[in-house]
């Protein structure tokens, strides 16, 4: 050949460079060839495939989050959304308790709370666990299209199951659902950016309704500065180290205008810098304070601390340590080929992190390891399923790849698998694998709230004040009798002070031991003493001890809890006792035994 010859050639080659993965920040990253990708995965005949496998998938991610309602913190959500809407104004400072009534209330969750007050006038609770469902399944329908682009319908679907297993355990009526919801828009958006790069002026509005939503508005910042932190070092990388330069059509003019406008939209909430700095309060719990909490508040518990005391039994957590092994290895193919995505690596890295430090953060980890997971198989199967050129020799690896890819039971397995997930949840075999008592169904759980108790102990003449164990409970008194009757403490930690926690155990101690002191520290200026109100599953032995306490009268009692006076303010009620016993056996110690 002549060195002409060889200089044309050189150039071609530098003029069509070979792509690697990683060149943007999500599913995207191998550029594809059209006549290849159309060969192996057809537009036209692969739309309706991927249709059946997303709706297959989210009828099931709607079925295993429809259970009937359990969570406390709901009760008093829907009492606060009921007062900002009567009064027009947000709480500065706390509305419910007596003892904490005077603590700045930093309440990011009122736009939540507007709108499941909306719900719950429209259709009460049954609306509220349609909804919890909806928004889950809209969660992961928004995921499925941020991820995972070239990857078949069936294998995409079956990525899913563990994420969505992992989901469904915290799908609860809270703000965390619509932080979910906001989570998998983002990463979409990224996602998006390389063909629609004005997308991203979509983050500035997500975040302005996130941060009135809920205090996780903080993660979509952490995204942003990941994949901010993925652009720069793509510059600097220089197509080195497998890594590829930053695509094109985002520019970093854009990138400093979307970032500007993200930060001022974080400030337009009612409580401005101290609602930004919000989330480091929150963070404090379960970082500086973990030792305290873990031990008191389930959610505050690290997965690995579970793990050594019950082991892996629990279906959730099981799910959870399966998909961060899958996600972790998905990894290693990529990186032995030099495909690095240094944002996905980031992502996994920091939601791991989370995920360790608490088991509240499972949902957001699962919701984002399902999205690598994917990103990162897509790429695999980029490079390993391809169509050899004409006198390229296919290897065996990539003709099994390839005809398996072209078969029919890659499709009748996944579909397989998700119907029998289906049927699984629809004759009930699921939420019993589950171990946690909950059926497909809506409405409450049965015998779970304190509503009876609530309303007898606010009645007229009853105390203004009472203390409520366990603190779950102390919502749904706030829902009936609220903000006129006050409790001690309830589930609000970023309200009630770690030194009102660590009295309000002192107390319920003492009434244990049958101890009488206590009661003296709980009086009014009047020297009135509050109603006690006892949670027939948890305060078993704060129950035993008032039963055993001459200065307390059992006054009310069903299979849900007990409501306690002290002798005289009982007299002056002309209230009797009553039979203890429908507190000896409730519902819900069969589910408390199953954990």
């Amino acid at each position: 050949m002549s060195r002409k010859g060889k200089k044309s050639s050189s150039r071609t080659e530098k003029r069509v460079p070979e792509k690697t993965a990683g060149s943007g920040p999500a599913a995207a990253d191998i550029p594809e060839d059209r006549n290849r990708q159309s060969s192996l995965f057809p537009r036209v005949s692969r739309l309706p495939v991927e249709l059946s496998f997303l709706s297959l998938l989210l009828l099931w991610t709607f079925l295993v989050a429809c259970f009937p309602l359990r969570n406390m913190d709901i009760w008093w959500h829907l009492r606060t959304g009921q007062l900002i809407l009567e009064r027009g104004t947000v709480p500065y400072f706390d509305w419910f308790t007596f003892i904490d009534y005077d603590r700045p209330w930093i309440d990011l969750h009122w736009g939540f709370q507007i709108l499941v007050t909306w719900l719950y006038r429209w259709g009460g609770v049954d609306l509220l666990v349609l909804t919890k469902s909806c928004c889950l399944a809209l969660t992961i329908g928004v995921a499925w299209y941020a991820s995972g682009r070239s990857l078949p319908a069936c294998w995409k679907a079956l990525c899913w199951v563990l994420p969505v297993v992992c989901l469904s355990g915290r799908s609860v009526v809270r703000p965390e659902m619509l932080s979910l919801l906001y989570l998998a828009v983002w990463m979409y958006v990224i996602s998006r950016l390389p063909t629609h790069p004005r997308l991203i002026y979509l983050i500035p509005l997500v975040t302005l309704l996130w941060v009135n939503s809920h205090a996780l508005f903080v993660l979509g910042l952490v995204v942003s500065g990941l994949f901010v932190t993925d652009f720069v070092i793509r510059i600097l990388a220089q197509g080195r180290f497998g890594i590829d330069p930053p695509d094109d059509s985002l520019s970093v003019i854009m990138l400093v205008r979307a970032g500007v406008l993200t930060v001022i939209a974080c400030f337009l909430n009612p409580y401005f810098e101290q609602g930004v700095l919000f989330p480091l309060t929150l963070y404090e719990k379960f970082s500086v304070d973990q030792a305290f909490y873990s031990v008191r508040v389930g959610e505050f518990q690290r997965p690995l601390d579970f793990i050594r005391q019950n082991g892996l039994g629990n279906l959730f957590l099981l799910s959870q340590v399966l998909l961060a092994i899958l996600t972790f290895c998905s990894f290693i193919p990529l990186l032995k080929s030099r495909r690095v995505n240094p944002f996905r690596i980031l992502l996994f890295i920091a939601f791991t992190h989370l995920a360790l430090k608490a088991s509240r953060n499972t949902a957001i980890f699962a919701l984002i390891s399902g999205m690598v997971l994917c990103d990162n198989l897509s790429d695999w199967l980029r490079m390993t399923v391809t169509r050899p050129t004409r006198g390229q020799k296919e290897t065996g690896t990539r003709r099994s790849l390839r005809l398996f890819d072209e078969s029919l039971l890659k499709n009748g397995s996944s579909a397989v698998v998700l119907l029998f997930l289906l049927l699984s949840v629809i004759t009930g075999y699921w939420h019993a694998w589950g171990g946690e008592g909950k059926v497909l169904g809506l409405g409450e759980q049965e015998a779970w709230y304190a509503h009876a108790a609530s309303k007898f102990a606010g009645q007229p003449g009853m105390p203004d004040r009472a203390f409520v164990s366990n603190n779950g409970q102390a919502a749904v008194y706030i829902f009936h009798n609220g903000p006129e009757r006050k409790v001690f403490f309830d589930g609000r930690l970023e309200v009630n002070s770690k030194e009102t926690f660590q009295l309000y155990e002192q107390f319920k101690q003492q009434m244990s031991f049958n101890s009488s002191g206590w009661a003296y520290l709980l009086e009014d200026k009047e020297g009135h003493l509050p109603a006690i109100i006892l949670d027939s599953r948890y305060s078993r032995n704060e129950i035993n001890g008032l039963l055993n306490n001459p200065q307390w009268r059992l006054v009310f009692a069903d299979e849900t809890a007990a409501v306690f006076l002290d002798q005289k303010t009982a007299d002056r009620l002309k209230l009797t006792v009553v039979d203890p016993t429908p507190l000896i056996s409730p519902p819900g110690m069969k589910i408390l035994k199953s954990k």
